[in-house]
């Protein structure tokens, strides 16, 4: 029900006056689904980036992998994020240089979640209290922060990676970040067990 109310109203814009701008949403595929997505707009300054991430110079868009153990309550990482974001992590440093970032994105392995994310099951989609915890990292562009995430192996919830805020001018800010406590935040520990069937 969430996917299908947020879904149904998004629509991409398109960003003027920005030279990277990322951006999470929707899109509805040719068989009708909505899948979630990630639009990238360049000017002609950063068109390199555009370039690396999926083969445009100004704007595109591609579709980020399926999310395992996302939608509902079971990732420790997902709950910490949307009930205490900034109890649990701090921010580190803005990127000066976006390369990373651009890595990151290009690699495909990651999920952008932002203040309406249907993967949050913890608090109330839109709510203030999210809000208040993304604007202890982004101030007052807390309604367009995303939070990137990066996917393990099998695709769930590995680690956060970046906070993007929108910077004064509107683009896309990155901040390294950084458990408050080294143990919180870590994925946890995957035994291998095997058996003998002997």
């Amino acid at each position: 029900m969430k996917v299908f109310l947020f879904a149904a109203f998004f629509l991409f814009q398109i960003s003027s006056a920005s030279a990277f701008v990322v951006e999470s949403g929707y899109v509805q595929k040719l068989s009708g689904q909505y899948a979630k997505a990630t639009k990238i707009s360049c000017d002609d300054s950063s068109t390199d980036y555009c370039r690396q991430i999926c083969g445009d110079l100004k704007q595109c868009q591609r579709l980020e992998p399926f999310c395992r153990n996302c939608a509902g309550t079971t990732s420790p990482l997902l709950r910490q994020l949307f009930t205490e974001l900034s109890r649990v992590f701090s921010i580190q440093t803005k990127l000066s240089d976006i390369r990373p970032l651009v890595n990151f994105l290009s690699g495909g392995r990651y999920v952008l979640l932002d203040l309406n994310s249907v993967f949050n099951y913890y608090t109330p989609v839109g709510g203030e209290a999210f809000q208040a915890e993304l604007a202890q990292f982004c101030g007052a562009s807390a309604n367009q922060a995303l939070l990137a995430v990066s996917l393990d192996e099998v695709n769930q919830p590995q680690k956060l990676n970046y906070v993007l805020c929108r910077d004064e001018s509107g683009r896309t800010a990155a901040f390294d970040v950084a458990p408050r406590i080294p143990e919180l935040g870590m994925p946890l520990l995957k035994t291998q067990i095997y058996f003998n069937l002997n």
